[in-house]
């Protein structure tokens, strides 16, 4: 398998060093506008194969994502001081139109994973400049969100994350939400799990949920940002539609003429179908609002 990873940050390199640990790549690129920082990483990465798998890693331009089976984006621009969220976005919708001049140029029969942020509406860009099937082009959207709450959850009730079937959706940011109503604990509604649980002093699942939403700022705070987790979370993803294991994820797919995060069956040709989860009247009404801040950003974008 060849993925090519285009920005050679933080993000970049922890997913490319997550998918070394899955031992499925055989070829990997690693693509930044600072050629020399690819070249560093790259011989980094490639140092570390003897202990997972041979494996040719290797700085490039774009025509080296010719016959890539995945395609990751990381590649954005930082914001700056006094700049607004929305300075930021029009700048990196800059950036990755761009970039999709290149992949409609050497990597159409790739999928398309963005996790350039803010990532519904870099995903929606993408798709419409490159006009490569919405199937194969996809936002990592709420992956990790879901991932943090159920990691959250894993800790306090002390049962294995693989028991928890819980989803973040909506719009990779504020305004995404947890559903409730279908969330589960090995098959027992979440919150009637915890009336019954004989584990006291609980964090109530409200603030868990808070805390995911909040946990990007928490790490930035501290640490400057965030990586490990979507590297290990992108490397996942990726395994897991390499081996169509037509497992259930809440990437940002297209929905209603806007990509936003929704559970969706993927294997190895994309996004195969949607789950259509039951959203009660509440989540309906906030899943509505998730989208018209979506649309909105994409107005003032695009047009």
């Amino acid at each position: 398998m060849k993925v090519s990873i285009i920005g050679a940050g933080r993000v970049g390199v922890s997913i490319a060093f997550s998918l070394l640990h899955k031992e499925i790549v055989d070829e990997m690129v690693i693509i930044d506008k600072n050629f020399q920082r690819a070249e560093g990483e790259a011989l980094d990465l490639y140092h570390s194969t003897p202990m997972f798998k041979r494996s040719n890693i290797y700085a490039g331009d774009f025509e080296k994502m010719k016959g890539s089976d995945f395609v990751v984006i990381t590649a954005g621009a930082s914001q700056n001081p006094g700049e607004t969220r929305l300075d930021l976005t029009k700048r990196n919708a800059g950036i990755i139109k761009s970039i999709a001049r290149e992949i409609s140029k050497y990597a159409r029969n790739s999928i398309i994973i963005n996790v350039t942020n803010p990532v519904d509406v870099l995903t929606y860009i993408l798709w419409k400049e490159t006009g490569i099937s919405h199937e194969r082009v996809i936002g990592s959207g709420t992956i990790l969100d879901t991932s943090r709450f159920r990691s959250l959850v894993s800790r306090q009730c002390r049962v294995s994350p693989t028991s928890i079937h819980a989803y973040i959706i909506g719009e990779h940011g504020d305004s995404e939400l947890m559903v409730w109503s279908s969330a589960t604990i090995g098959g027992v509604n979440i919150k009637e799990f915890c009336k019954r649980c004989t584990i006291r002093s609980c964090t109530p699942l409200e603030n868990l949920f808070v805390e995911t939403k909040n946990a990007a700022y928490t790490i930035i705070e501290k640490k400057g940002a965030t990586n490990l987790a979507i590297g290990a979370v992108t490397a996942t993803f990726i395994e897991s539609m390499y081996k169509d294991e037509k497992r259930v994820w809440t990437p940002s797919i297209l929905i209603d003429d806007l990509y936003i995060g929704f559970p969706a069956i993927v294997g190895r040709n994309g996004v195969e179908r949607i789950v259509n989860i039951q959203l009660d009247e509440q989540e309906k009404e906030l899943f509505e609002k998730s989208k018209s801040i979506i649309k909105k950003y994409l107005t003032e974008v695009i047009g």
